[in-house]
C-alpha cells in the first residue's frame, strides 16, 4: 500500500477544532470554485485522496475502542477489526475524532458534484478505433474532435503489463490543438501511415462544449484506458 496523503488543512496549523473546521470549509469552497472553472481532474484527485485518508482514519478510530460484546452486521469484534484494519497507522487525536464524520459528509458531497459533471461528459462522448484494431498492444494517438471545430491530438505510451495499472496511471500527452476539418484530419492520419507505424489510433468526439485539458480529459482518459484494457487484457 502506498503512503497515505494527509490533506494540508489537517496537517498544517494548530490542532484546534474550530480552526480545523474553518480550514476544511475554506478548502471545500476553493475546490468548488476550481470545479466550476472547469478543472475536474484537479478536484477529483484531491477529493479522492482526502476521502481515502478520512475513511482510513475513521476505520482506525472504530478499531481503537473494543467493547466487550460488540456485533455489527453479524460480525463479532475480531471479524470487524479484520475488515477495517489498515496497513498504515494514522496519527490520531481528539480533534480529528470529532471532525472526521462531518468531513466525510462534506467531501462526499463534493465528490457527488464531480460525478455529476463526469456523467454529463461521459454521455456526450463517443470513441473507438480508427480503422481496424491493431493486433498487438502498442503506443498510440488519440484524435479528439470538439464542437468548436478543434482537433486535439494526444499521444500515449504502451500500457505496461508488469504491474497492475489503474486508469489514473494511464497518461496521455498533449501534442497539438488545431482547427478541425476533414483534410487536416486525413493529413495527420497519412503522416502516421507513411511511417508504416503500428501505433494504435483512436478517435473521440465530444458533443458538448466543455474544456478538454484537465477537465473532460479525465473522462476520456478513463474511457480509452478501459477500451485498451478490455481488448488487450493487460
Amino acid at each position: 500500500m502506498g503512503n497515505i496523503k494527509i490533506p494540508e488543512w489537517i496537517e498544517e496549523g494548530p490542532m484546534d477544532l474550530e480552526y480545523k473546521t474553518y480550514r476544511m470549509m475554506s478548502r471545500i469552497k476553493e475546490l468548488e470554485r476550481t470545479l466550476a472553472s472547469g478543472l475536474l481532474m484537479d478536484v477529483l484527485w484531491e477529493v479522492d485522496d482526502t476521502l481515502d485518508y478520512l475513511y482510513r482514519y475513521d476505520a482506525q478510530q472504530l478499531t481503537r475502542t473494543q467493547p466487550n460484546e460488540y456485533e455489527v452486521m453479524g460480525l463479532h469484534w475480531e471479524d470487524l477489526e479484520m475488515v477495517f484494519s489498515t496497513q498504515e497507522e494514522l496519527q490520531t487525536n481528539e480533534v480529528l475524532d470529532t471532525l472526521v464524520n462531518n468531513a466525510i459528509d462534506k467531501f462526499e458531497h463534493l465528490h457527488s458534484l464531480c460525478r455529476d459533471i463526469w456523467r454529463d461528459i461521459e454521455t456526450n462522448i463517443t470513441y473507438g478505433y480508427i480503422g481496424s484494431k491493431k493486433y498487438f498492444l502498442s503506443d498510440g494517438f488519440v484524435f479528439i474532435k470538439t464542437p468548436d471545430n478543434k482537433l486535439h491530438i494526444y499521444y500515449f505510451n504502451k500500457p505496461t503489463k508488469h504491474y497492475q495499472m489503474s486508469w489514473r496511471d494511464f497518461k496521455m500527452q498533449h501534442i497539438k490543438t488545431e482547427d478541425w476539418d476533414n483534410s487536416t484530419y486525413i493529413a495527420r492520419l497519412q503522416e502516421i501511415e507513411e511511417k508504416k507505424s503500428d501505433k494504435i489510433l483512436i478517435r473521440v468526439e465530444s458533443a458538448n462544449h466543455t474544456k478538454i485539458e484537465n477537465h473532460a480529459l479525465a473522462v476520456i482518459n478513463y474511457s480509452i484506458f478501459t477500451l485498451l484494457h478490455r481488448d488487450y487484457s493487460f
